[in-house]
């Protein structure tokens, strides 16, 4: 029984260690946050929903400016399979502007993102420019796990 005890105090300890706690300094959340937005959209460009959808939570609401307002991650990953994901001969990619990327926090629980991307379509293996817009990013650190909340996107415009 003790055996049992203390194998389970390693592994809680070993969880623990392995969560994410509230960055201690500005440099500290804007590294992580931009990394987390990184690792978001490669799964977008990749059409990878599964990792995608891991990255939001379960009553995520995303305004839009163009498309309007959703509830819920099974939404977006539903316009992501009809809209973004569906044909193999065409893809959409999204390019951040990382040098008008701005994190803001909420202490202790969360950030805010802001920033603007350039979307694309590939197709024969050639990109075209396709439009830009700004965004909003509302993040919270949920049980030590950072996700996307509350997205804004807006200020769509087409590609000169």
């Amino acid at each position: 029984m003790k055996n049992i005890i203390i194998i389970f105090a390693v592994l809680i300890s070993a969880f623990s260690v392995a969560q994410d706690k509230y960055p201690q300094s500005q440099k500290e959340l804007e590294e992580k946050i931009i990394a987390l937005d990184a690792k978001a959209f490669e799964m977008y460009n990749t059409c990878k929903l599964e990792q995608f959808s891991s990255f939001f939570t379960e009553d995520l609401e995303f305004y839009h400016d163009k498309a309007g307002y959703s509830k819920g991650l099974d939404k977006l990953i539903e316009s992501m399979q009809n809209y973004i994901c569906n044909d193999s001969k065409t893809k959409v990619l999204r390019k951040p502007l990382t040098n008008t990327f701005k994190v803001y926090p909420l202490e202790g629980y969360g950030a805010i993102l802001t920033g603007e991307h350039e979307f694309y379509i590939v197709e024969n293996n050639s990109e075209k420019k396709t439009g830009t817009a700004k965004f909003t990013h509302v993040l919270l650190l949920i049980d030590g796990t950072w996700k996307m909340s509350r997205i804004l996107s807006y200020d769509h415009k087409a590609a000169e």
